[in-house]
C-alpha cells in the first residue's frame, strides 16, 4: 500500500494514503534539486481533492542517499521504463 507520512514544524503528522489507486510517479532533476511527484489517478475526485505528494530535496542529499544505498545492496537496482 503506497502512502506518504510527514511531520511538519508544528509537530503535526500529515498522511496521504493512496490505498490501491493507480498512480503516476514523476521525477524531475536539475543541478540543485530533485523533485518527486506522486499522484493518484482519482478520476471521480475534483482536482482540488486529488491525492498527491510532492517531495523537493537538495540534489546533494539525494545523491548521497543513493550512493549509500548502492553500497549496501548486493543486487543491482533496476530502472523500469
Amino acid at each position: 500500500m503506497t502512502h506518504v507520512i510527514i511531520r511538519g514544524n508544528n509537530g503535526r503528522r500529515h498522511e496521504v494514503d493512496f490505498e490501491d489507486a493507480d498512480l503516476t510517479v514523476e521525477i524531475f532533476i536539475n543541478e540543485q534539486n530533485v523533485e518527486l511527484v506522486i499522484e493518484a489517478l482519482d478520476e471521480d475526485r475534483p482536482w482540488q481533492k486529488k491525492r498527491f505528494a510532492l517531495v523537493n530535496l537538495p540534489r546533494s542529499k539525494f545523491d548521497e542517499a543513493m550512493a549509500n544505498t548502492a553500497r549496501k545492496r548486493t543486487s543491482p537496482i533496476k530502472a523500469v521504463e
